[in-house]
């Protein structure tokens, strides 16, 4: 069907305006369902309008990775990932992350899945989320290739409760339409904070593990894209 082919439905009291091939234009005699349809059309435009504006800055998954470093035993250290994330630094400099509990990646398959299930039980807590402040007025005018450290207070939605986490990150302009955010400095997770201990013990007691430490070392690096 081409665009010329499109056909009138007519519903209710409306007739929807429609040409096809051979046949004459239909004009709407209904006013107030024509004043309806261009008040939802408005409505729809400025809620459109809306969510794009309040996200500024958007996070660019592909380009984004958050780590974590732990010890098992006494003295070998682990690394882990989340692979899935999700953000945004909206007009006001608020920025949230989202991170997907259930995207864990340490290398060894069954142990994501016994940290799914008994740390992090993402059936009932699925995501984790970082909420922070930036002054967003000295970010936009950072130019090309210029850098800035910003200290940051970064809360920690995690596992039920919630923590400040106090840190620095470096904020880079990549682009006119891109920003990079480094970890300064390292970001420490206390198990205890978040209800974890617990799930610690068991995932140690599986792998016949004398200890395994109840913190955790996070860093990252954020990649965001500009909205337009």
């Amino acid at each position: 069907m081409t665009a010329r082919d499109i056909r009138m439905v007519n519903v209710s009291c409306l007739d929807i305006i429609y040409t096809e091939r051979n046949e004459k234009s239909v004009a709407c005699n209904d006013n107030k369902g024509v004043t309806m349809i261009r008040k939802l059309g408005l409505l729809f435009l400025l809620f459109s309008l809306a969510t794009t504006a309040n996200a500024a800055w958007q996070l660019d998954n592909s380009n984004s990775w958050l780590s974590f470093l732990f010890v098992k035993k006494q003295d070998t250290a682990e690394v882990g990932k989340f692979k899935r994330l999700s953000g945004k630094v909206d007009d006001n400099g608020k920025a949230q992350l989202k991170i997907d509990l259930a995207s864990v990646d340490t290398n060894i398959l069954i142990r994501d899945e016994r940290m799914q299930a008994f740390l992090f039980q993402t059936l009932q807590y699925p995501y984790a989320t970082l909420t922070a402040d930036f002054p967003i007025d000295k970010i936009n005018k950072l130019a090309v290739g210029e850098m800035m450290v910003q200290p940051v207070s970064v809360q920690l939605d995690f596992h039920g409760a919630k923590q400040d986490i106090n840190g620095n990150v470096v904020v880079t302009r990549l682009a006119e339409d891109r920003l990079l955010v480094v970890s300064q400095t390292v970001l420490f997770v206390k198990a205890a904070y978040f209800d974890l201990v617990k799930g610690i013990d068991i995932l140690r007691g599986l792998a016949g593990l004398p200890r395994i430490s109840s913190v955790v070392s996070v860093s990252f690096v954020f990649t965001f894209k500009k909205r337009q």
